[in-house]
């Protein structure tokens, strides 16, 4: 294990992990002083990156209480927090007394280079964890992309509960060509696509539905 000094991180609640081009002046961004960084395999750190997972306690206490961050009124103390990596790619968690990952970030690109340089110093560790939930979804979509699909997501959940289902059978003629299918199997499978499979294509009945409401607005004014 080898201790880290001086960096920024955006830890970010949930499973998503933005890099740093996609940080916002709305984040919650922290100055690091010091924060422990450890070794581990790329298929363990990609378990971190994609999934929900839970870390050995006993590791825990190793971690304990060793991460500081700058703060207005001085310094303060993170109970759980490390970095991990693979001598590829680095990544930044905080957990809970359980080892439960609740926030995780990546670094800045410079200092994740440096930081790289050090961790050819560090031997690989075996860090007993399990993945609690595989995240299915989409988490190579960018921040914008994200808004969009939960944007679309709720705009169908509401033009089903409110019985809209003009709107739902339009949505889905504009992906699918199967006219074949009840307005239940259509809203499902609406769904399922937007969540799983991102695309261009939802890009496009984004682009519809931000329009229309648009005109409404103008309309009513």
């Amino acid at each position: 294990m080898l201790n880290v000094y001086d960096i920024i991180l955006n830890l970010q609640d949930g499973d998503r992990i933005y890099e740093f081009f996609e940080w916002t002046n709305k984040d919650n961004i922290e100055h690091i002083k010091k924060i422990p960084m450890v070794r581990i395999t790329s298929n363990f750190l990609e378990d971190i990156i994609k999934n929900s997972i839970v870390i050995d306690t006993n590791y825990l206490k190793e971690i304990y209480k060793k991460t500081e961050i700058y703060h207005d009124d001085g310094i303060n103390i993170i109970d759980y927090a490390c970095l991990f990596t693979d001598n590829f790619k680095v990544v930044a968690v905080e957990f809970n007394e359980e080892g439960k990952a609740l926030f995780k970030s990546y670094l800045l690109l410079d200092e994740e280079e440096e930081i790289l340089e050090l961790s050819n110093e560090i031997k690989l560790r075996n860090i007993d964890y399990k993945v609690v939930k595989k995240n299915r979804e989409n988490l190579f979509l960018t921040r914008e992309e994200e808004f969009r699909r939960n944007y679309l997501l709720k705009e169908i959940k509401y033009a089903y509960k409110k019985g809209f289902y003009e709107k739902i059978n339009y949505l889905y003629g504009e992906i699918f060509n199967d006219n074949n299918k009840s307005i239940e199997e259509k809203y499902q499978i609406l769904l399922n696509d937007i969540k799983l499979n991102y695309s261009k294509q939802h890009n496009k009945i984004f682009k519809i539905i931000k329009l229309t409401h648009s005109k409404k607005k103008t309309t009513s004014n």
